[in-house]
């Protein structure tokens, strides 16, 4: 959380665990305020907390290490840091301060914000899919043909639906792994529809889509593998 005072947003600092008043000397880090050039802060990374600091010497706003990835967000990728309410701003990093603040911050704690982050579209996605693949009785009256049922598409869905279950209940990171291969799978269904299907060429750019997801989700595999989540 970030503190305000008299219902303005300037620092303070709420009640802080005994031990966070014994402690070395805290790393800082150098932020630049985006969309303001040449405006710097500093970031105190503190055992429990970090201080937010805008003029040296002030109070710094204060945000708790439980606040970190969700209100305060760390964007790994774009080197940028949103420290959230009431702090309108987002700050950016150079490459080596968005490895040390990631370091703060703890594998488990980015490992259950990124799964949280790739399973939360799935269940819409998967149910709609799932009801895509069950049959359709034909009319002959109409002229409208049977649709077959969808052993694939209901297998691929049913994967999913369950993913995201484990990813809410019972996170862990070889989840990433399982849906790459999910996403491997829809490319290869989606290559066949093109190739030999005759299905719109369009459809290749939702290939190109899951093969990113799929490298995306083996790097966090490789990163976090290994790592205990606890909620």
């Amino acid at each position: 959380m970030l503190g305000a005072v008299n219902g303005e947003s300037s620092p303070s600092i709420p009640d802080l665990p005994p031990s966070a008043s014994i402690e070395e000397t805290p790393r800082v880090l150098a932020l630049a305020e985006v969309g303001k050039p040449g405006k710097q802060w500093t970031l105190e990374l503190h055992p429990g907390h970090l201080g937010l600091v805008e003029v040296p010497g002030t109070p710094p706003y204060v945000i708790l290490r439980e606040a970190v990835m969700k209100g305060a967000m760390l964007i790994e990728s774009m080197n940028v840091f949103v420290p959230g309410k009431p702090i309108k701003a987002s700050f950016k990093l150079a490459p080596d301060a968005t490895a040390t603040l990631a370091e703060w911050i703890g594998k488990p704690a980015l490992v259950l914000f990124y799964l949280k982050r790739r399973y939360a579209w799935v269940l819409p996605v998967a149910l709609i899919w799932l009801v895509g693949s069950l049959p359709i009785a034909g009319n002959p009256a109409s002229g409208a043909k049977a649709v077959p049922f969808d052993v694939f598409g209901f297998t691929l869905a049913s994967i999913l639906i369950g993913s995201w279950a484990l990813a809410k209940w019972r996170p862990h990171p070889v989840l990433f792994l399982v849906d790459s291969l999910w996403f491997l799978l829809l490319s290869a269904s989606l290559l066949k529809d093109v190739l030999m299907d005759g299905r719109s060429k369009g459809w290749l750019i939702g290939v190109v889509f899951a093969g990113w997801l799929i490298f995306n989700g083996v790097k966090h595999y490789r990163r976090f593998r290994g790592i205990e989540i606890t909620r």
